[in-house]
């Protein structure tokens, strides 16, 4: 009779020890089907509502050979403090990629860094906040730009770079614009005074003011009273592609030119040497530009020759299709790793503009070489590569009556533009609360 109770105690022990997983259970769903208080709890750092307007702003511009830790420090942080910023924001950006140029904006409240900016690149930077723990947390944000598509029209009287410096439009448009009829206009040859180039493009701008070009869409450039047009499409197989309204692509075997748009000093043909002083077979053509001006691979190809001589000085010989090699000689120095044996791209650079070998001043020497025999690199009709196929030309033409509208017909007459102001490497970056250029 004594173990009745005793037996009745030990079922409703048992009884509670099954509801304890059940109460468990239950918990765990109910934390699950109220999601707002998980995202309390998970809720990123609100950098947007943060009050700067009261903190001390100071601006750290980065020098070669800058860590982000000392010019933190030379900023106003602490060592320990500085050390610790750079380890809790490395998930969102690793601030040991900093570049010398760029200005870090830091914000402090009372002593202590409340708030950092760095623009990583023209369209992204990161932002940094302290947070309740007194560490730090941060995010990479894109620039807020305001995109708009505008019309550009210029009228060239000497060359398309000091016509695009007299346009009014900041001077970043010159080299996207120019390759877009790289392969169609020899700049040194074709350009004549009242050739005029528009394009359709997208700009981007902070506060009203013009900050950084987007995509050009479409272009025309009528040269010689000829028009010649070109449109940005996506490419077959992927990517992007710049083609004529009939659907061939603008891209052909060879660039025009190595160098972007200098002066012809000697061209193809027999000629008096200006060292060894008697005339001899020119096997090329002769481009004058600045000490260190970029020189471009003009087609695909292989590396077949690198290396240095007394004549060639500093040169490169690249094998193509077709029975093709192109030399470049007179080089300063060699992209970096260039070796041979290695592939290049087309536009890739190779090298730069020097004077080595026997040479009177900075210039290149280009010469195209076609199964075994020197051509004139000046006359060579470049086969295009392969057009839109045929089931996309009539979307294609459709897109481009949409497009190049707003530049077909007559070009206006424009009074001279103002020149954009382009904020400078020290000016005040994108902070909570304004919408300044970051860069």
């Amino acid at each position: 009779m004594n173990l009745r109770p005793g037996s009745q105690q030990l079922r409703n022990r048992r009884r509670l020890l099954l509801l304890i997983p059940a109460f468990f259970l239950v918990a765990l769903l109910a934390w699950n089907f109220f999601p707002e208080r998980r995202a309390a709890e998970e809720a990123p750092p609100a950098f947007r509502d943060l009050t700067l307007s009261e903190a001390q702003e100071v601006q750290v511009q980065i020098v070669p050979g800058d860590c982000c830790a000392v010019a933190l420090e030379r900023g106003g942080m602490e060592a320990r403090e500085a050390a610790r910023l750079v380890a809790d924001v490395r998930p969102a950006y690793d601030l040991a990629r900093i570049r010398s140029g760029q200005t870090m904006t830091l914000f402090f409240v009372n002593g202590l860094l409340r708030n950092l900016v760095y623009p990583i690149d023209r369209d992204h930077f990161l932002e940094a906040v302290r947070d309740a723990s007194g560490g730090f947390r941060g995010r990479v944000a894109a620039v807020p730009y305001e995109v708009r598509r505008e019309t550009v029209r210029i009228r060239i009287e000497s060359s398309l770079y000091e016509a695009t410096l007299a346009s009014g439009e900041m001077m970043e448009l010159f080299e996207p614009l120019s390759r877009m009829f790289e392969y169609d206009v020899d700049f040194n040859r074709d350009v004549q005074p009242g050739d005029t180039v528009a394009a359709v493009l997208e700009k981007k701008y902070l506060d009203g003011r013009l900050a950084a070009y987007g995509d050009i869409l479409a272009a025309e450039m009528v040269n010689r009273g000829k028009s010649i047009q070109v449109v940005r499409y996506p490419a077959p197989g992927g990517g992007t592609g710049f083609y004529h309204p009939d659907g061939r692509s603008t891209r052909r075997m060879f660039l025009r030119c190595p160098l972007p748009f200098v002066r012809v000093t000697s061209r193809y043909g027999m000629r008096r040497h200006p060292i060894l002083g008697y005339s001899r077979q020119h096997n090329g053509t002769d481009f004058a530009a600045p000490y260190g001006t970029p020189v471009r691979a003009t087609a695909s190809g292989v590396v077949s020759g690198r290396g240095r001589d007394n004549g060639r000085g500093n040169y490169v010989v690249i094998r193509h299709g077709n029975g093709y090699a192109s030399h470049y000689y007179h080089l300063q120095r060699f992209a970096a790793g260039l070796r041979a044996g290695q592939r290049v791209d087309q536009g890739q650079m190779i090298g730069t503009v020097g004077s080595t070998g026997l040479s009177t001043g900075p210039h290149l020497h280009y010469g195209l070489v076609h199964n075994g025999r020197y051509i004139n690199p000046l006359r060579l009709q470049s086969p295009s590569t392969a057009p839109l196929p045929r089931e996309m030309l009539a979307e294609f033409q459709e897109h481009c009556a949409r497009v190049l509208a707003p530049i077909s017909g007559p070009v206006p007459v424009q009074a001279p533009a103002v020149p954009m102001a382009r904020p400078g490497p020290g000016s005040p970056p994108l902070v909570p609360g304004r919408s300044l250029d970051p860069r």
